[in-house]
C-alpha cells in the first residue's frame, strides 16, 4: 500500500486525490493540508510515504513549497516529496531538486497518470516531468564538471542497473537507504536527470560502467 497526503490551499484538490484513492487498491490518501505549518504537522503525525507539495504553498507568508520540501526532506524518516506546479520551469525543477524533491509534476498532468506517478517514485526513487527534465539534462551536460561520477556514485549506478531498490543498494555499499537516496538524488542534479534510469544511460554513454 502507497500512503500519500498534499498540501495545497485548493479544497477541489483534496477532493480529487481523495476520489482518485478511493479508486485505486493500493493507494491511501492519508489526509490535506492548506498551509505549510499544517503540512509539516500532518506528515509528521502521518508519515507518509510521498507527500505532494504545491509549489507556491507558503507564498502569502513569504515560504514556498521548495522551503517546505527541504524541510520536510530533513528528517531521518522523510518521505518521498514531490513538487507539483502550473510553471514547467527548469530552473524551478533544479531548485527542487536541490531541496530534496524525489519529483517534480506540472498540474496540467492528467489525473489519471498521477497512480503511475506515485507508484515511480516510491519503486524507483523519482519521477520528474520528462519535457522539463530533458532540457536540464541538455543544459547540464554541456556545463564543465558536469560528467563527474565517484565511485560510490558508480557504484550505487550499478545497483540502479541492476534494478535493486535504495534498500538493497544500501545492503550492499553499507549505507542506509536514506544515505542512497541522497546519493542519487545529488547525482540527479548534478547531471540534469529526470529518472534514477538516465544516470545510468549518462554513465554508460561515458563508458564508466565498462568495468566492473
Amino acid at each position: 500500500m502507497i500512503t500519500f497526503c498534499v498540501v495545497d490551499d485548493h479544497e477541489v484538490v483534496h477532493d480529487g486525490l481523495r476520489a482518485l484513492a478511493g479508486r485505486e487498491e493500493d493507494l491511501e490518501f492519508l489526509g490535506a493540508a492548506v498551509t505549510a505549518g499544517e503540512g509539516e504537522g500532518l506528515v509528521a503525525r502521518t508519515r507518509p510515504d510521498v507527500a505532494l507539495v504545491d509549489l507556491r504553498i507558503g507564498e502569502r507568508n513569504g515560504g514556498s513549497g521548495i522551503e517546505l520540501c527541504r524541510a520536510l526532506t530533513r528528517a531521518a524518516d522523510a518521505p518521498a516529496v514531490v513538487i507539483f506546479s502550473a510553471y514547467g520551469n527548469r530552473d524551478l525543477l533544479a531548485q527542487a531538486i536541490d531541496a530534496g524533491a524525489s519529483g517534480y509534476m506540472l498540474k496540467e498532468t492528467s489525473v489519471s497518470r498521477v497512480p503511475e506517478i506515485l507508484r515511480e517514485v516510491v519503486a524507483a526513487g523519482s519521477w520528474f516531468e520528462p519535457r522539463i527534465a530533458g532540457e536540464l539534462l541538455s543544459r547540464r551536460r554541456s556545463a564543465p564538471g558536469s560528467a563527474t561520477f565517484s565511485e560510490r556514485d558508480l557504484a550505487i549506478v550499478r545497483g540502479i542497473g541492476r534494478g535493486e531498490s535504495n534498500h538493497e543498494i544500501g545492503e550492499h555499499l553499507h549505507l542506509s537507504s536514506h544515505a542512497v537516496k541522497y546519493h542519487v538524488a545529488s547525482m540527479l542534479r548534478r547531471h540534469g536527470c529526470g529518472r534514477r534510469a538516465e544516470l545510468v544511460r549518462v554513465a554508460h554513454d561515458l563508458h564508466l560502467l565498462d568495468e566492473g
